[in-house]
């Protein structure tokens, strides 16, 4: 599990890994389980998650846009 805190306007990105085999099906992707979100707190303008994705997935933090 990843755990990130994200400010307002800041997001994650959840995508496939650089390596996944193209032939694979969604299916195949979430053989192991699904994506999970938990929120474990959060304030005035933050907020703190844990992620936890099939390992075929990588998981990113994107800030907001200046």
């Amino acid at each position: 599990m990843l755990i990130v805190s994200r400010k307002d306007a800041e997001s994650i990105l959840i995508r496939p890994v650089e390596d996944i085999d193209p032939k694979m099906t969604l299916a195949d992707l979430f053989r192991d389980g699904p994506i999970e979100i938990t929120i474990f707190s959060s304030g005035s303008n933050r907020v703190k998650m844990g992620v936890q994705a099939p390992e075929q997935l990588s998981i990113w933090r994107k800030s907001a846009a200046a």
